[in-house]
This record gives C-alpha cells, sequence and structure tokens, in this order.
C-alpha cells in the first residue's frame, strides 16, 4: 500500500517479471507517483542482494501496469484505505476484484476496526509489544518519493 497526496493505492511488485500493478480507484490519476516508486525498486533490490549478485543486477526500469477499476469507485472519497486493503486482500486470495464496491465499504470499514481492535486486546500481542525491542539502527527519516 502506498500513500500518495492524500489517496491511498494498492501496488504488487513482481521482481522476477519486473512489473508493477498499480490498484487505484482514482484510475491512474496518480500515475507520476507509480512511476517514481517503480524507479526506485531495481536500486532497493540491488542495495539487497547479495554481494555476489550486486554486478549482474541492472537498474532497468520496471514497467507499470493500472490494474483496471470498476468506474465510480470510492464515491464517498474517504474509503481508499479500505479499498486498497480489500485490493490487496483479493489479489492474495486469489478473489476477483469486483467483489469490491461502495456497497460493503462501510462494513469492510467496520471489519477492520474491529481486527484492529481484537489484535489490541489479544494477551500474546500485548505482551509482544511490551518486549519490542527498537532497532539498533533507530528510527529512519521518511522518504519524499518527490525528492526522487
Amino acid at each position: 500500500m502506498s500513500h500518495v497526496g492524500n489517496h491511498w493505492i494498492s501496488v504488487c511488485v513482481n521482481i522476477i517479471e519486473k512489473k508493477v500493478e498499480a490498484f487505484d480507484c482514482q484510475r491512474g490519476r496518480n500515475r507520476q507517483y507509480v512511476e517514481k516508486f517503480a524507479a526506485m525498486i531495481p536500486r532497493i533490490v540491488k542495495a539487497v542482494a547479495p554481494p555476489e549478485s550486486k554486478k549482474q543486477l541492472l537498474f532497468s526500469p520496471y514497467s507499470i501496469v493500472d490494474v483496471p477499476m470498476k468506474s465510480r469507485l470510492n464515491k464517498t472519497c474517504a474509503d481508499c484505505g479500505v479499498y486498497a486493503l480489500k485490493h490487496l486482500e483479493c489479489l492474495l486470495l486469489g478473489l476477483s476484484l469486483t467483489l469490491v464496491d461502495d456497497e460493503i465499504m462501510q462494513g469492510c470499514r467496520q471489519k477492520i476496526a474491529l481486527d484492529i481492535w481484537e489484535a489490541a486486546q489479544d494477551p500474546m500481542l500485548i505482551q509482544l509489544m511490551a518486549e519490542h525491542v527498537p532497532s539498533e539502527y533507530g528510527t529512519f527519516d521518511v522518504f519524499d518519493i518527490e525528492e526522487y
């Protein structure tokens, strides 16, 4: 999921095929952000690659595929985050994106809120969070894709 401006979209990165699928209910209006993100991916892949593989990796661009969306999705203009989550959920579960529309968004929003509330009440999660030790690398500044 990616936050662009005041909107959320889902992206699925296929490193093998070197492509980025963009799931955006604003249908391509945020392409410039996806293009910048896609341009960063080869650098990220090369940075985390094993030393013996780094020389073989090129900074070739990833293609962008705008996944077709139903027209007039997200009429309330407030559910883009829920849409982004539901698009990823459908993708991961192999379900059709046609299942995601405005008619079910209120129920989806409530289900996500309930899932978060239940997780916050889970004794094991509470214990794990209490024992959490921050990374030795410290915090990182937010990377502004506009500067890329």
